[in-house]
């Protein structure tokens, strides 16, 4: 895997020194860390240069995790950013409302340290799949801009956020194709979790929700089965 420069936002003393023994240990497969106990000092970092990924505790002092995330999102310098939200609020609300917020994913306290890995190896594995821009070719008036990640629909901008990008792009990859509710969880999160059926169809209800009646009636549920996004209403 290439380098990955992590930033991680933790006000508690304890939890920090976790994080430098846990990234001094993934050092050997290419991963850094500068850690920051507020998001105010971790913006002030960004501005000296850019980092991969954030692991970030969604309760802060200051300026809350959540309008970190915002933050972030709305930057293009920033934009492209893994997040992963850490928090010791697990419940489902809890992890829809990181991931409207614009994370990429959510982890309950507390966690294993095997658990954290995997995940910030997923969320590097995704940010660097490609995607070609040709994909949107099969929807007149559909437009994206893969450098801003910038939807725009019948003249329209629809700001996304990176999951329900991340999904909708894996529609344009292969429209007229059930996607099984699985396959979805496992091509744009990767991960387990108790909860994956219920944060899926959450995610997929605020997408069509943003994408308006004409778009969201080609993006159909099958009941039971999955998701179809059709090249033709």
């Amino acid at each position: 895997m290439q380098r990955q420069r992590v930033l991680v936002v933790e006000d508690e003393a304890p939890m920090r020194e976790f994080y430098r023994r846990f990234f001094a240990h993934l050092a050997g497969e290419g991963y850094s860390a500068m850690i920051t106990p507020t998001a105010e000092q971790a913006l002030e970092a960004l501005a000296l240069g850019p980092q991969d990924l954030v692991v970030l505790d969604w309760h802060l002092p200051g300026i809350t995790g959540a309008h970190f995330t915002k933050a972030l999102r709305a930057h293009a310098r920033t934009r492209s950013m893994g997040i992963l939200v850490v928090s010791a609020l697990g419940a489902p609300a809890n992890v829809v409302a990181a991931l409207e917020a614009g994370a990429d994913d959510h982890l309950a306290k507390p966690f294993d340290e095997k658990v954290l890995q995997a995940r910030l190896r997923s969320l590097a594995r995704r940010r660097t799949m490609s995607f070609d821009a040709h994909y949107a070719r099969n929807f007149p008036g559909l437009e994206l801009d893969l450098n801003s990640e910038r939807l725009i629909l019948d003249g329209r901008p629809v700001s996304l956020s990176p999951k329900e990008m991340e999904l909708f792009k894996i529609f344009l990859q292969r429209p007229d194709v059930l996607h099984s509710h699985a396959y979805l969880w496992e091509a744009a999160w990767g991960y387990e979790s108790t909860q994956w059926h219920h944060v899926l169809v959450a995610t997929l209800s605020t997408l069509r929700g943003k994408l308006g009646r004409r778009w969201a009636s080609r993006l159909r549920s099958i009941h039971g089965r999955g998701y179809v996004l059709y090249t033709k209403p």
